[in-house]
């Protein structure tokens, strides 16, 4: 190989790396504006389920409050992990007119849910057999719905923007 030839295929081999490269930085941008696209919906759409363990709900006190749904399952680490967190962000903010809502999607037995939620101190409503207006994708998902109604963030509720979700739409609430 000539030193013409050795000088091609370095060239070629920097165009290829210089696109891969573009290509790597590329993708979280386009993950960040997919998960910055909501789906036109809201809580009216949101069909409940049986409450399991034996917190009072009715759907009609939701009326006006941030409403957070998050998905997740018996057999899923991640979502058992999350259910501390998510009852601290319940606790926190009730005051504030915030509402929490779990869907337990897995089909788990009433015994085995309560028993998980006993252990991470939930004391928000998990229902099993209810149903989001959105495709999730996967679990742990949580939805935040505004005072309004109006779905305005879903994902993984670990993503940072979870929380910031939840704050600004209860910052956007009406003030009493």
């Amino acid at each position: 190989m000539d030193e013409k030839d050795a000088v091609r295929r370095f060239s070629h081999c920097m165009k290829a790396a210089a696109f891969l490269v573009l290509a790597a930085l590329a993708l979280p941008l386009s993950a960040k504006d997919k998960e910055t696209k909501v789906p036109d919906a809201s809580v009216s759409q949101v069909r409940w389920g049986q409450v399991v363990n034996e917190v009072e709900f009715d759907a009609s006190s939701l009326e006006g409050k941030v409403v957070v749904v998050e998905e997740w399952g018996v057999n899923c680490p991640p979502c058992i992990a999350s259910l501390p967190d998510m009852a601290r962000l319940a606790k926190r903010y009730d005051s504030k007119g915030l509402a929490v809502i779990g869907f337990e999607v897995q089909g788990g037995d009433k015994e085995t849910i309560n028993k998980l939620l006993k252990k991470a101190r939930v004391k928000y409503p998990v229902m099993t057999g209810g149903m989001v207006p959105v495709s999730t994708g996967g679990i742990p998902h949580a939805l935040v719905f505004d005072h309004t109604g109006k779905l305005v963030w879903h994902g993984h509720p670990a993503n940072d923007d979870f929380e910031d979700a939840v704050k600004d739409a209860l910052r956007a609430m009406p003030k009493l």
